[in-house]
């Protein structure tokens, strides 16, 4: 794998979030050989052992939960990925922070009217102003829990010089929302918690109308320390951004920042030949 990223001509990597523990200590030697530099890592890395809850690998255990037990497990792992970001030498670890945890029926009914060409009728409209009146009337709790990890995460991470961006998320119940993300940033960027945009995620908000077109670059541009980067066909994301409407005007001016890390997140069937037309396509933008 790594030989083929480095035939590539790409000299760096963020390690995601599906290495076991036994397959992060083989990839270490191999990563020091290749000459493929870390610069940031996806929580969680290593993964936890056990699935309790039979979620997706980014929230096996969520920095919100409400139960003591699982979010004392979120924040211990978190801080396991901590570890692998200042073994490898790795800037930052990205974090999903949460979740309101709400039937899931209602935002798959406001996909399900997107997918339908119906994301602008009155029925979407509905629905979305309850989905978000939900959100509201639960969050607090949430809020809370995931502020104590929070506290917890940046604190042992400041102590390892290692930074923490503070995702944000595709579906709307999800935390931080705008908001949010400006309280967390205001009491915890002195400890090194910054923000990390997501385009695929921002557009897919933006897309079902829970979220303003463009606010969070310009609310938050000031806190960011860098990007996810890929395209989005409707709601479907992690397309290479050469292969998927990738909103250039969006994000040009903070590409053009090389203080700014950019990772290009393209998940399979991505093929190599769209990640060198990537490369090309920002490369000629002065944006690597």
């Amino acid at each position: 794998m790594f030989s083929g990223i480095r035939k590539l001509g790409i000299k760096a990597v963020e390690l995601g979030y599906n290495f076991t523990a036994e397959r992060l200590n083989e990839i270490t030697p191999i990563l020091a050989a290749s000459g493929i530099s870390v610069v940031s890592v996806h929580n969680f890395c290593p993964l936890p052992a056990q699935n309790l809850f039979h979620r997706f690998f980014t929230n096996y255990y969520y920095l919100s939960a409400l139960a003591e037990s699982e979010r004392a497990c979120a924040v211990k792992y978190t801080k396991q990925t901590i570890d692998t970001a200042a073994k490898l030498n790795a800037k930052i670890v990205i974090i999903h922070a949460g979740t309101i945890e709400m039937e899931t029926k209602y935002i798959k009914e406001l996909i399900g009217l997107y997918n339908q060409g119906k994301i602008d009728s009155e029925e979407a409209d509905s629905l979305r102003k309850e989905i978000l009146k939900f959100r509201e009337e639960k969050k607090q709790p949430y809020l809370d829990s995931a502020m104590k990890s929070l506290e917890e995460i940046t604190e042992y991470a400041f102590q390892k010089n290692i930074k923490i961006g503070l995702e944000n998320r595709y579906y709307p119940n999800e935390i931080p929302n705008n908001e949010e993300i400006g309280f967390f940033l205001k009491k915890l960027s002195g400890k090194g918690l910054l923000y990390w945009h997501d385009t695929g995620h921002a557009m897919a908000q933006e897309h079902l109308g829970t979220m303003e077109k463009d606010s969070l670059l310009s609310n938050f541009g000031n806190y960011l320390f860098g990007f996810h980067l890929h395209g989005i066909k409707g709601l479907r994301d992690h397309l290479s951004p050469t292969n998927g409407d990738f909103d250039s005007s969006q994000v040009s001016a903070h590409l053009a920042r090389q203080d700014l890390l950019k990772v290009i997140e393209a998940h399979q069937p991505t093929e190599s030949r769209e990640l060198i037309e990537t490369m090309q396509y920002f490369g000629q933008r002065g944006w690597l």
